[in-house]
């Protein structure tokens, strides 16, 4: 049978197909996959700064009698230089006398490297890319390979929506393209599902920065809201790599720099109103309330906690309508703390037959509270101030909420100013269950979420330390929850932590963009980042520069969102240092933007 793939080619460009920059850095070598491929480097370019680089080459395709042009990009590493004479052992021995050899040292060196396909596009006969595509066979040797430049990989990605560029080629400098659309529909420019995204990396690994540079890219869509849980106060104070005078960055600035202005709405826990029972229970618990009505030790306390969030969650009015937390009064302690009482027969219960209510248990917490009541009124009206919602005071969280996902509003919640040595878990699960709720009504009412949320610091609530304490459990649970349940509305999420070993495997699992920052080279993070990048990905991550050296982020970045790979290879890209040069970079998406 007649082969259906007749032959490859080497393609002559054009001359107006060629890069700004004509003359080749190298020749495809020997051995060569559809991906992988060896390449030599040309006398001409032996002093050129090519690891790490983007170049090009082009092919001809043959298929069933019709000729297909096929130009790949790939990115260029494994860089090593041999001279078989100072490989010799009787002529190494000579240069230990003699030094350098005329006519052998450096003249006899050969330098190969290797490349890997970020992306292969089919060109149409006047050079144009129509799609993506594959090789279907490997390139023949003796196949020029060209730098690329800007105008070649704007003419790469200028047809798809939603170009971002986040960083540069750490090799040559040229702007990084990025995906970054909406989670719309993709008739409407957008990735047409949500998109969970995770960044990872070391402390001073300039994390914090890249995460704002995604927020500014998604941001130019004005059809999606962002929320950002920031809990140490980042992003709502708006300083980033403090005390690093390389690194010049503000959200705001770059908000408010869009060619579609948006502006983030940054609150703190004391602006917001919670609503949730189980915040109720846990600030009063913080305040030593169960403790002071006898439920002693902190296993009594959570039970005691969970019963009165039981009891606040069916409180009804007069109509048989339930009561929300703001509108509680003093005059509904009491009755609250007699249930209690009738609890604590139940749980220190020491005789069979005793009735809830009647044993000295419940008689004690009585006592207590009769004993210590101006006190517990006083917690009780501190904790019920966080719930309050008068005219010009707190805004209630489902409402703060519903601005990000119907109004698509940019907003930054930060509840750094909790100022306690345990991390406040409940806060994020306050949060978290208001977010569901909000997303499903809205999809009951017939209207679809287009939000990005992102937590920072997400190791403190999703690490294994976690799972210690109750609250911390359930955060994790109703992390992995929500990363599962939102994405089929269009609420996307992005993480940013420092750990991965330790970090909850059920939503590692359900990120489809990871993207490495420094820190990662050993123990078992190792090899998590290893499996993700392979071998040879893994090889090129530990060749990254150290950030704390050389005042430049650099990140391997993997998933839909890389612009330029249609082969899942992964992208090295390193973070701008300041606003000014994001900007300037992505002219169509600033106001005071230049062209790249």
């Amino acid at each position: 049978m007649r082969s259906l793939r007749e032959s490859q080619e080497p393609f002559a460009m054009h001359p107006a197909a060629r890069p700004v920059v004509a003359a080749p850095v190298a020749v495809i070598g020997s051995p060569n996959s559809t991906t992988h491929f060896t390449v030599d480097i040309l006398e001409t370019a032996r002093d050129r700064a090519l690891d790490h680089a983007w170049v090009t080459f082009e092919v001809a395709e043959r298929f069933n009698g019709k000729t297909y042009r096929k130009r790949a990009l790939c990115q260029l590493g494994g860089i090593i230089t041999r001279n078989r004479w100072h490989e010799d052992p009787v002529i190494r021995a000579v240069i230990k006398h003699q030094g350098a050899l005329p006519a052998l040292s450096g003249e006899s060196d050969l330098t190969a490297a290797q490349l890997s396909a970020l992306g292969v596009f089919l060109l149409d006969d006047q050079g144009h890319v129509v799609r993506r595509t594959t090789l279907s066979t490997p390139p023949p040797s003796g196949t020029p390979v060209y730098p690329a430049d800007a105008a070649t990989l704007q003419d790469l990605v200028h047809t798809e929506p939603g170009i971002f560029y986040a960083g540069q080629s750490p090799g040559d400098g040229l702007p990084v393209p990025l995906t970054l659309r909406h989670f719309g529909a993709t008739e409407r420019g957008g990735f047409g599902e949500a998109v969970m995204l995770g960044i990872f990396g070391q402390t001073r690994s300039g994390k914090s920065i890249l995460a704002a540079q995604l927020l500014a890219g998604f941001a130019a869509n004005p059809e999606l809201g962002l929320l950002v849980i920031d809990p140490q106060g980042e992003f709502g104070r708006d300083r980033f790599a403090a005390g690093d005078h390389r690194v010049d960055f503000s959200i705001r600035r770059l908000l408010a720099g869009l060619r579609r202005r948006r502006e983030a709405l940054a609150l703190t826990t004391d602006d917001v109103a919670l609503e949730g029972p189980e915040a109720l229970t846990e600030l009063l618990r913080r305040a030593g309330f169960f403790d002071s009505l006898g439920f002693k030790g902190a296993h009594k306390e959570r039970e005691a906690a969970e019963r009165l969030a039981g009891l606040l969650a069916e409180l009804t009015d007069a109509a048989g309508r339930r009561r929300p937390i703001r509108d509680l009064n003093a005059a509904d302690l009491p009755l609250l703390v007699k249930d209690l009482a009738r609890f604590a027969d139940v749980i220190y219960a020491t005789r069979p037959g005793t009735t809830p209510g009647e044993g000295q248990r419940a008689a004690d917490v009585l006592a207590r509270y009769t004993l210590d009541e101006p006190r517990l009124h006083r917690l009780w009206d501190e904790a019920l101030q966080r719930f309050r919602t008068e005219p010009g005071g707190r805004r209630p969280l489902s409402h703060v909420i519903q601005q990000v996902l119907a109004e698509r509003a940019v907003v930054v919640l930060s509840f750094a100013q909790e100022n306690v040595a345990d991390t406040p878990y409940f806060l994020l699960n306050e949060i978290l269950t208001r977010l569901r709720q909000v997303i499903h009504r809205s999809f009951q009412n017939g209207q679809m979420s287009n939000a990005l949320v992102l937590l920072d610091e997400a190791h403190l609530f999703a690490g294994e330390h976690a799972a210690e304490t109750g609250d911390g459990a359930r955060t994790r649970t109703l992390l992995a929850q929500s990363i599962r349940m939102t994405g089929k509305y269009g609420v996307g999420w992005m993480f940013v932590t420092q750990t991965l070993h330790d970090f909850d495997k059920t939503i590692l699992r359900q990120l489809q963009v990871k993207i490495f920052g420094q820190g990662f080279k050993l123990g078992a993070d190792r090899e998590y980042v290893e499996t993700e990048l392979g071998k040879e990905g893994f090889a090129r991550y530990c060749s990254l520069p150290d950030p704390k050296r050389t005042g430049r982020y650099t990140f391997m970045v993997t998933g839909p969102i890389v612009a330029l790979g249609s082969l899942g290879t992964p992208l090295v890209l390193q973070g701008f240092r300041s606003v000014d040069d994001l900007m300037r970079a992505n002219p169509h998406a600033f106001n005071n933007g230049a062209s790249p």
